[in-house]
């Protein structure tokens, strides 16, 4: 492998490590409603569980009235 590669591939693990809104895997993982969000918008689509385009209703709301406008 070159090394090249070897340092996107290092570069990817630590954004991945460093950016935990991003890369959370479950509601409980967030301290906000706007993390969630961000989370989900960046394809973490299970964290709307009902499919109704709320993510993290236990943060952001039944009817997302905690969502970031």
């Amino acid at each position: 492998m070159k090394p090249s590669t070897i340092a996107a591939l290092a570069g990817l693990g630590l954004l991945m490590l460093s950016s935990g809104t991003a890369w959370a895997q479950n509601c409980s993982s967030f301290q906000t409603c706007a993390q969630a969000v961000a989370s989900y918008k960046a394809g973490n689509t299970k964290l709307d569980r009902d499919k109704d385009g709320i993510p993290c209703e236990s943060l952001c709301g039944s009817n997302g009235e905690n969502m970031p406008r």
